[in-house]
Parts: structure tokens; C-alpha cells; sequence
């Protein structure tokens, strides 16, 4: 669940936000316009239990507004992108962009 680099620290602040929340990077891409470079990133998210139910949901509402720590990175633009309940679980996709602040 936890890995290096970018998406290490920021899975590491998602699991802080959600801490039941199992977390796996699905897609890491470098991401680069005219000023700015970094990451895009898209994390896919499980929950054992369908009564979490308010928790994703809690979960997906503050995230875009959520002031994160990731030391030489800005979180630029992240979301709960899809939401799926399963019989026992949820699942569901965060995706992100993350630039280098240096």
C-alpha cells in the first residue's frame, strides 16, 4: 500500500484521512505544461465493508479542499473520480496531479 517518491507520501496522507482505506497506485505519468512539471497520479481504493458507505462518501467531499504536506510537492487538483459498491466492499478511484514546488 505504501510505495517511494510522490506517490508514496501522498498515499500516506490519504491513508491518514481514511486509515481503513487499502490504497494502490494504479498509473504514475510525469505531467508537464509551459510552467509547471510533476505527476499524475490515479490510486485505486478499497474498503472492506459496504456500511463505510458515509465514510467514502465524507472522504470524496473534503478531499478536493484538503491541504496536504508533501514536502517539495503542491497537491494541484485531486478527486474521488469513481465510486463502485460491491457486495462487501468498496472501490473506488482517486485521481491526482501533483507539482514540483522547487
Amino acid at each position: 500500500m505504501r510505495g517511494a517518491g510522490a506517490y508514496g507520501r501522498l498515499l500516506r496522507a490519504l491513508g491518514v484521512l481514511l486509515p481503513q482505506v487499502d490504497l494502490s497506485l494504479v498509473q504514475e505519468r510525469p505531467w508537464h505544461s509551459l510552467t509547471f512539471s510533476g505527476v499524475q497520479l490515479s490510486i485505486a481504493a478499497k474498503l472492506g465493508s459496504v456500511s463505510d458507505e458515509n465514510s467514502v462518501l465524507r472522504f470524496a467531499d473534503i478531499l478536493p479542499t484538503h491541504e496536504f504536506d508533501l514536502g517539495n510537492q503542491l497537491v494541484a487538483d485531486i478527486a474521488v473520480t469513481e465510486i463502485v459498491q460491491g457486495p462487501s466492499c468498496f472501490k473506488f478511484r482517486i485521481d491526482a496531479l501533483l507539482l514540483d514546488s522547487e
